[in-house]
Parts: structure tokens; sequence; C-alpha cells
């Protein structure tokens, strides 16, 4: 389903094949022709090195996390995503920026050191967890700011704020906030389908987070909570959102569709196995488990595709609407 992708303000960067660059200084002058496209090529290699390292360093930290927990495993595809989100916005970037005063690159450099030292500490000495990975992400982010606040400056970090943000949704969270909000959905869906249940004609009884039947029971774990696809669908909605949307409010609108998509996509799933079990027994759930798992994660990213594609027709109507009002209103 198509969207409208919104319009990035963008200046025309070329003319036919490329573009005319024309220096001059005193009585000298001098003309490049530059590809389009490819202006980052002109971009010294000493302003890259310290944010490949940086970048480098902190996929590969966090791609063991991606590889050894499946409600993670997204992370690669953000690596791509934050990859692409950077290379839109590139040629649009500020170019009358100018490197930041080394007070503040230091201060990032310091804000950054402690969390990185006591994430690395800790994985030597005990283990990788989800709460070294997020001191580690924190720490890089900060490194990465300094970079290029003195390649480049503070405009530039503004205008690259939403990749270096949107790279943390593949940070695993620590135990501290990533248990409550798991238990949280657990007692939600396991509550909403008995009630449900007991609508449907069939008895049933909440048991912490496991539904008791009258022939059996069934255990509503984290991934029927709605965890993995509550994650996937809030990437995909802060990506499109960025891509589609262009008012804040929209794009909030849309995140909020996101957790509703995964939670109601998650009870259906949850009530749909618990009908299984009861007509059929607990041992027919696992033929079928996967599959209602997928098919809840397909439905809940057509679902968010829909919206967006239904708020951004809005948006552009309304935008529209604005610009005939500007041109037929009356000049003063």
């Amino acid at each position: 389903m198509p969207m409208p992708r919104r319009s990035s303000g963008r200046l025309p960067a070329r003319s036919g094949s490329g573009s005319i660059v024309t220096v001059i200084d005193g009585d000298r002058t001098a003309a490049a022709q530059a590809m389009p496209g490819r202006e980052w090529a002109r971009t010294p290699v000493a302003a890259w090195l310290p944010l490949a390292v940086f970048v480098g360093w902190w996929v590969y930290s966090l791609q063991f996390h991606w590889r050894d927990q499946e409600e993670h495993r997204f992370g690669f595809l953000v690596v791509v995503l934050v990859g692409f989100l950077v290379w839109d916005r590139w040629d649009s970037r500020p170019r009358e920026d100018a490197p930041a005063p080394m007070w503040k690159t230091t201060a990032w450099m310091l804000a950054g050191f402690p969390l990185v030292l006591l994430a690395e500490l800790y994985r030597h000495a005990l283990a990788r967890t989800p709460a070294s990975a997020t001191a580690l992400s924190l720490g890089t982010v900060c490194f990465i700011s300094a970079s290029v606040l003195q390649q480049w400056g503070p405009r530039t970090l503004r205008h690259f704020r939403f990749p270096l943000l949107f790279a943390l949704v593949a940070v695993p969270l620590p135990g501290i906030v990533w248990n409550p909000v798991t238990l949280g959905l657990k007692g939600l869906v396991t509550s909403i389908n008995v009630e449900l249940l007991g609508l449907w004609g069939i008895p049933a009884e909440r048991q912490g987070s496991v539904i008791q039947l009258p022939n059996c029971r069934v255990g509503v774990d984290e991934a029927c909570s709605g965890i993995r696809s509550l994650q996937s669908s809030l990437m995909m909605a802060l990506f499109i959102g960025d891509q589609a949307l262009r008012r804040p409010g929209l794009r909030s609108l849309l995140v909020a569709g996101a957790v509703g998509w995964a939670v109601v996509g998650n009870i259906g799933r949850s009530f749909y196995l618990s009908l299984t079990a009861h007509r059929h027994g607990a041992g027919a759930l696992e033929a079928i488990h996967d599959t209602a798992g997928w098919s809840v994660l397909v439905v809940t990213l057509v679902g968010l595709a829909a919206m967006a594609w239904v708020l951004a027709r809005w948006e552009s109507a309304g935008l529209r609407a604005i610009a005939r009002r500007k041109k037929v209103a009356p000049n003063p």
C-alpha cells in the first residue's frame, strides 16, 4: 500500500548529470564537478574514522544479544534502517555549520567514558547482560555525539539526532525495565482472555499468567504477552512515521497505534490458542503456536502500515487546504 512520502524541503543539488562548484579566492577561480550523491566521498577520512570505530564497536558488542535472544533478532534490521536514515538526511545537512568548542566535545566524552568503562568491566568480570548493553550504548551515543560536534558542529548533530536515537531501539532493556513491562503485558493478556472465554461460555480461571481451562492449562509466556510484536511495531512505527509524516503529533499517534495493534493482536492470539486447547487439548498447541505468532506479527504490521497511510493522507489534505487558504487570502 503506497504511502505519500514526506517532503524533505531540500534544494536541488544538481543540474543535468552533475553540479559545478566554483571557488573564488582573490584572482583564483577553480571549478570542480561533483557527481550526484557522492558528496560523502569528499569528507576527510579523519572525520569518518572515529565514527566508524564507535559504530563498529557498538554493533559488534550488541550482535551477541541479537543472535542469542530471539526477541532482539530485529537488531540487525535496525542497523540497516539507521544507515538508510543517515543516507536520506546527508544531502540536506546544514552546510554552514561550524565545529563546537572543545569544552563541549570534552563534556560529551566525559559523560560517555564512565558508562562504557562500567559496561566493559561488568562484561569481562561477569557476563554480557542487557544492563551492560544499555550502559555501553548510551556511552557510545555520547562518543558519537562528541565526534560529530568536533568534526561538523551542533546543527549537524541536531540534524542527525533521530537516526542516532533510533539506534537505541535495538538495545536490550535492563531487567528493571524489561521485567515489569513483560509481567504487566502477561497479566493484561491473561485477564482479558479469561473474561473473553467466560463470555464465550467457557469456564476459565486466571492463575498468575496461566489460564486454567476445564480440561487443561494454557500458559501465557513472553511471546504470547506481545512483547516481541510490541518491539517490532514500535521500531516500524518510528521509522514509517519519520518517512511518511511531518507533524510530531501524528508521529506520536502512530506510535500509540503500534502499541494498540500489538496488544490487541496478542490478545486475539492467546484467545485463539485457548479455544484450540479447550476443544482439542493442550497437545494441539504445538502445531499452531508459531504460526499464530507470525500471523499476529503480519496482521500488526499491515494494520500499522494502513494507519500510517491514513494519517499521511490526512496530513497531506490538511497541508493542501492550508496552502489554498494562504493563496486566496487577500493581501493586507
